[in-house]
């Protein structure tokens, strides 16, 4: 999907947006959750790379990393599941998550181009750094691609004007630290949501600790038109998959998951 059409996209309305690891729990599972969270309500997916080393996610994101290497789910078949879950998820804009590493070692460049060709929106490197970055938005902006930010609760205010300039949106970590469920302090989360949304000129994506439609629906009337669930379904897919023969269960409480997450009753 382009960058325009991303745009587009959420002009028409906020989205809910779940993370999914490609590979996890198989390959060709990650790509029917993909559909799956479509068909009950998603209007954009987050897709993470598997890499062994993260920075930025708790324990439920390392356990999906985990069942996707495993699985064998490599850097390079990941472009292929990437492509597959473009075709079947026409319309949808795909962000990727993605570790400084894995793109350094191929090449900003390249890694760019790939992922455009097979269908990606936006890119975020969370453990690249605002100083460090030139190189990759050069290659995005070359591809045609979006490049995205990672703020968090402590950005200071000029410095996430700098990080805003340029990004597709701002993702904004809701919590200090790393990805996963959390229970309490939501009303700051809130009020931080607001004050990003009035200073920054691009759409602002709230990720990290969101795990239910109330959170959601309160994110979105804070000003945040992206709503990233990653470590509350990550964690639904380790307990409904344990084996081949839970494909079907699996996808069904998938199902029940995201449909709990849009819908609005």
């Amino acid at each position: 999907m382009s960058l325009a059409a991303l745009r587009a996209s959420l002009r028409r309305g906020p989205a809910v947006s779940p993370f999914l690891m490609l590979g996890d729990p198989t390959p060709d599972l990650s790509v029917e959750l993909a559909r799956t969270a479509v068909e009950a309500g998603a209007g954009m997916l987050e897709i993470g790379f598997p890499y062994s080393d993260p920075a930025a996610d708790g324990p439920a994101i390392q356990a999906a990393t985990g069942r996707a290497l495993a699985g064998g789910t490599s850097t390079q078949r990941g472009f292929e599941l990437l492509r597959r879950i473009a075709e079947s998820c026409s319309g949808i804009p795909l962000n990727l998550l993605v570790y400084g590493n894995l793109v350094h070692r191929i090449g900003y460049d390249r890694f760019a181009d790939t992922v455009t060709q097979a269908g990606a929106s936006t890119l975020l490197a969370p453990d690249i750094p605002l100083e460090e970055a030139a190189p990759l938005r050069r290659a995005c902006r070359r591809a045609g691609l979006g490049h995205v930010e990672l703020a968090g609760p402590l950005t200071p205010g000029p410095r996430l004007q700098r990080l805003a300039r340029g990004s597709s949106f701002v993702y904004l970590a809701g919590f200090q630290g790393v990805t996963g469920v959390r229970h309490g302090g939501f009303a700051a989360v809130l009020r931080r949501v607001t004050e990003v949304a009035e200073s920054a000129d691009v759409p602002v994506c709230l990720g990290f600790g969101i795990s239910s439609r109330d959170q959601i629906v309160r994110a979105f009337g804070a000003g945040a038109r992206i709503a990233v669930v990653g470590s509350h379904l990550a964690r639904a897919v380790g307990t409904l998959y344990g084996a081949p023969a839970d494909a079907e269960r699996l996808v069904a409480g998938y199902r029940s998951a995201v449909l709990r997450l849009t819908s609005n009753r």
